[in-house]
């Protein structure tokens, strides 16, 4: 082929009757090395210009990086990291908190929006980077003093029962515009659960006013406005649907002691207030807060486990233990034995909040602890989080337990496959381990034998949506449809298998 093909610039075309094949072969040679692959694979501009240079493609066939087909196909992933740049983005990804090896790569705008989820993208965007986990800390051994929850803030809290922790805003009181009285009910929300219940004990961890507003009003959630120095919330209505009287538009609601109510929206209003014996006006410029999934949480009424404080001498030990520093410049520094075998060390914030992720700490909290100890010049100390280990470690581990030898005869879940494989060094090993022959004809004749019972619970979940909307209270309405559309996408994607041989 002549560089002509390319649209090359008028330098190529001076040089092409000097090139030759050996020319060809000595830069297919440098491009295999990843390190100048990854280089020069970060310039857009040239991708199309290497495709016709190199016989190793820049892209796929389907027109993405090695990265975002990966990412495309779902295959796993424990912390992604997604940071806009000149033309797409760099996206950081790792197996965590073992094999915590990370890979940084550019993507396209256009192989991002195909690989990674909008909602994703969008974070990016708006916050400089977006940094998604999928490891979960423990509950603290060393947890602070916790006491009934008084004034609003992001806490640290625990489920009843279960003990596990969760983290996210508690409103300690709510106004009900029936009396216009402030009422000693707290509330709890993070995004996807709520509490809603007389009391919560927790310990605070930051400050913010950014609660996840829903421009739909509808279902199970309380109005609020702020102002960024103070929160106005009122108690939840279970929202029904949008009705029109005499050319003025309502919503008909229930309050939660079960009496049926009109909510109108109304400008220039200040604070809820009812205006009848059933219509209760609200103001414009408050959000919607929805609220699904409920959860009971630790109410101080009794002991609960993990919630007491170890020694300080046991605590500097402790093998989950890390300790964070922050400076105004947006570094930070990462110390102790969570991040001693990698991960430690001074760092930008966004690094910090990657290593933070892979260990076990979402981004808006590892935020949250930069910015507090920025601001208040002093270390701050976290446990419960997962140490981070390298490969190397991970196959030093494995080969003193006997893993590695064992898995000629014993076959653990996939997913456990995939982690002990992502961990050895030696290619040929790695086939060895996955050549397992999970995927056959039989297996995947079985799945596709699933679509009609997939297609009957869809619709039985379409009919509880319809449900939900016409007043069953207790089905959370979003939690219905997200189901039904999550079952549609495998009954789509098992439809799709089943035109294809393997």
């Amino acid at each position: 082929m002549s560089l002509y093909d390319t649209g090359a610039p008028s330098l190529c075309a001076a040089i092409a009757g000097t090139i030759n094949r050996s020319d060809f072969a000595r830069f297919d040679a440098v491009f295999a090395d990843p390190t100048w692959r990854r280089a020069l694979e970060k310039n857009a501009s040239v991708l199309e210009t290497l495709e016709h240079l190199t016989s190793v493609p820049a892209v796929d066939t389907a027109g993405r990086s090695a990265l975002a087909t990966k990412i495309a196909s779902q295959q796993r992933f424990d912390v992604i990291q997604v940071r806009p740049a000149p033309g797409g983005y760099v996206v950081k990804v790792a197996s965590a908190p073992d094999n915590f090896a990370p890979v940084e790569s550019f993507l396209t705008t256009k192989q991002a929006e195909e690989a990674l989820p909008q909602e994703t993208l969008q974070a990016a965007d708006q916050q400089g980077a977006a940094t998604v986990t999928g490891v979960e800390a423990e509950p603290d051994p060393l947890v602070e003093q916790v006491a009934p929850i008084t004034t609003f803030g992001l806490y640290k809290v625990l489920e009843k029962g279960s003990g596990k922790q969760v983290i996210g805003y508690v409103i300690p009181q709510l106004l009900d515009p029936r009396t216009g009285q402030m009422v000693p009910q707290a509330l709890f929300v993070n995004g996807s659960q709520y509490a809603h219940q007389s009391a919560v004990v927790g310990s605070q961890v930051g400050l913010n006013f950014n609660l996840p507003a829903d421009p739909n009003i509808r279902g199970l959630g309380a109005f609020y406005t702020s102002d960024g120095r103070s929160i106005l919330v009122t108690v939840p209505f279970e929202v029904q649907n949008e009705i029109t009287v005499e050319g003025k538009k309502y919503y008909a609601a229930r309050t939660m002691d079960g009496q049926d109510v009109q909510l109108a929206l109304v400008d220039l209003l200040k604070k809820p207030t009812m205006i009848s014996d059933r219509e209760i006006a609200i103001p414009k410029s408050f959000s919607f807060l929805r609220l699904d999934m409920p959860i009971q949480l630790e109410d101080g009424q009794g002991a609960t486990a993990g919630m007491a404080p170890m020694k300080t001498a046991q605590a500097s030990a402790y093998p989950t233990r890390c300790e964070i520093r922050a400076w105004g410049d947006l570094s930070c520094d990462l110390r102790g034995p969570v991040f001693d075998k990698v991960g430690s060390g001074e760092q930008s914030w966004v690094d910090g909040v990657f290593h933070l992720a892979a260990a076990g700490v979402p981004q808006n909290l590892a935020v949250e602890l930069l910015a507090q100890s920025a601001e208040e010049g002093r270390a701050l100390e976290l446990f419960g989080l997962r140490p981070l280990s390298t490969p190397t470690e991970t196959i030093k581990a494995a080969s003193a337990r006997g893993v590695l030898d064992a898995l000629a005869t014993q076959l653990p879940a996939r997913q456990c496959l995939l982690k002990e494989a992502a961990a050895l060094s030696d290619t040929a090993s790695v086939d060895a381990v996955l050549a397992l022959n999970f995927l056959n004809p039989e297996n995947v004749h079985t799945f596709v034998a699933y679509i009609p019972e997939l297609e009957e619970t869809s619709a039985r979940l379409a009919n509880l949506v319809l449900a939900s909307q016409l007043g069953l209270q207790r089905v959370p309405q979003q939690a219905a449809v997200n189901a039904m559309k999550a079952i549609e996408k495998v009954v789509t994607a098992l439809k799709d298998l089943q035109t294809h041989a393997i």
